[in-house]
């Protein structure tokens, strides 16, 4: 059973699920910190991803 969340291919980034900017707010050009993976519907794989090292408030929906 997995414990990652499950997403859409087409409502996710593809720079936020290679890790390339922060999965909660899209930057790129913050300093990023591993964050887990999450599965997409349809691919086996699983996908790491990454959140800004400096965190977001818990009222955007981030981890702070």
């Amino acid at each position: 059973m997995s414990t990652q969340p499950v997403v859409s291919a087409g409502d996710v980034s593809i720079a936020r699920l290679h890790g390339e900017a922060c999965w909660d707010c899209g930057a790129v050009s913050a300093d990023l910190v591993p964050a887990g993976e999450v599965a997409v519907r349809g691919f086996e794989k699983t996908w790491p991803i990454q959140r800004c090292a400096a965190g977001h408030p818990a009222a955007a929906g981030g981890e702070s």
